[in-house]
């Protein structure tokens, strides 16, 4: 009876080994999978919209670079009104495209099939310990102001709502340039980025690129924004002809 009950012991033994095997293999190769196409490609670029203090936005510059932003987009602002004060040069490392308003940056988005992420505590938030992004679908990170947050007008606009979780209740939110950092790198763990390589206490820092570097080795981005200014140019061309036909027309 007893080597009867070890016998049965030694079959229930070996199944659930093989069971917890199996499982094991499945949840390892499903993440292998998982991990495969996070292969690390996925962009995430950076909002600049109605953030006050010029140096948050610098800290924020900062944060883009350090975690391989492709790149930020500055809404509402032109180059000659945007101060990147604290950055310490780091937006000399990152491209940066001005737009008018969000409708214009939003219309970017859709045609360049890219994710608008709001980053603000509502009802409908998605915390980001939930890592609620899409696999091969490139994000662009919107933050609020510092002091009224998101507009519900522009929250409608976005397509997830996402907030970093507190355990302390001494604050009520987190500064505008240390949310970016936080959720930056929860992104690039996430997408699978490439750590940089590390020499003595410091992170390796490439060679900035400068403009006789971009004209002869242009990067893929470069060279899709120069045929679309050049699309851009033909389209208005045409136009100011067609004009220019329909004014003599009009003489005659």
């Amino acid at each position: 009876m007893k080597n009867g009950n070890n016998f049965e012991d030694g079959k229930e033994k070996d199944g659930k080994e093989r069971d917890d095997k199996e499982r094991d293999g499945k949840e390892r190769d499903g993440k292998e999978r998982d991990d495969k196409e996070r292969d690390g490609k996925t962009k995430m670029y950076v909002i600049i919209y109605n953030i006050g203090k010029k140096k948050n936005i610098g800290n924020i510059v900062r944060s883009c670079v350090a975690f391989n932003v492709s790149e930020i987009f500055v809404v509402g602002r032109n180059k000659k009104e945007t101060s990147f004060f604290g950055s310490m040069g780091t937006h000399g490392y990152i491209r940066i495209r001005y737009f008018s308003n969000m409708i214009e940056l939003k219309e970017y988005l859709n045609d360049n099939n890219i994710l608008l992420y709001g980053c603000e505590i509502t009802n409908q938030s998605i915390p980001i310990t939930k890592q609620p992004f899409v696999k091969n679908k490139d994000t662009a990170f919107l933050f609020g102001n510092e002091g009224t947050g998101i507009s519900d007008q522009i929250i409608k606009m976005c397509d997830k709502i996402i907030y970093i979780p507190q355990y302390g209740n001494g604050i009520a939110s987190l500064n505008v340039s240390v949310s970016c950092a936080i959720i930056l790198q929860t992104f690039a763990a996430w997408a699978n980025y490439i750590e940089v390589d590390i020499k003595g206490n410091k992170f390796i820092i490439q060679e900035r690129q400068n403009k006789l570097n971009n004209y002869l080795n242009p990067s893929e981005e470069l060279i899709k924004e120069i045929n679309d200014k050049r699309t851009i140019r033909e389209i208005k061309k045409k136009e100011i002809q067609l004009a220019n036909l329909d004014n003599l027309e009009f003489l005659f």
